[in-house]
């Protein structure tokens, strides 16, 4: 979708038009739901969480002001839902179960996937989030920066702090 497209179909989600708003979620669906599982790791939280901010999204359109540009908006509204299921899980005492971790190659690297995936669940959570937007969805830090309203600075921190300590715990566990 291009941007002048893009700005258009809002425009028409913002008078009502609920067929644009369809194309604005196909569109954003499945990135959207990539950042909800690497937070959430379970997929059926992370489906909800997506309905969720979906749904809060189409509520709130009409208070989008192109401030920020319409995918850290979005992304936000799903990073702050993912943080309130976290925070329920974490207070009813849920174990997040392990899930696919896309292509799995050999045996050997199950493990090592499993402790990757089970040292990244157990950081805190911006420092989580600013790690898996970076190096497992590929944004900018500057765009990690204006989606999560943080400096420059601190999403760069973070990430050099998730890095540092996902070594720490990996070579402790080798």
């Amino acid at each position: 979708m291009a941007l002048e497209n893009e700005n258009a179909v809002i425009r028409r989600c913002q008078r009502g038009e609920i067929d644009a708003f369809e194309t604005i979620y196909h569109y954003y669906e499945e990135q959207l739901m990539a950042v909800a599982f690497r937070l959430l790791s379970n997929r059926e939280e992370a489906e909800e969480a997506l309905h969720d901010a979906m749904f809060k999204a189409y509520r709130k359109i009409g208070q989008f002001r192109h401030q920020a540009s319409f995918s850290s908006w979005l992304h936000r509204i799903v990073i702050n839902i993912c943080y309130d299921r976290l925070r329920k899980m974490k207070r009813r005492g849920a174990q997040k179960p392990l899930e696919e971790l896309g292509e799995i190659g050999r045996e050997d690297n199950m493990e090592l996937r499993r402790r990757l995936h089970e040292a990244i669940a157990g950081l805190p959570p911006k420092m989580k989030t600013c790690f898996v937007l970076f190096v497992q969805q590929g944004y900018k830090q500057q765009e990690i920066a204006d989606m999560l309203d943080i400096k420059l600075g601190t999403v760069k921190l973070h990430v050099y702090e998730a890095r540092t300590r996902l070594r720490e715990t990996l070579a402790d566990q080798m």
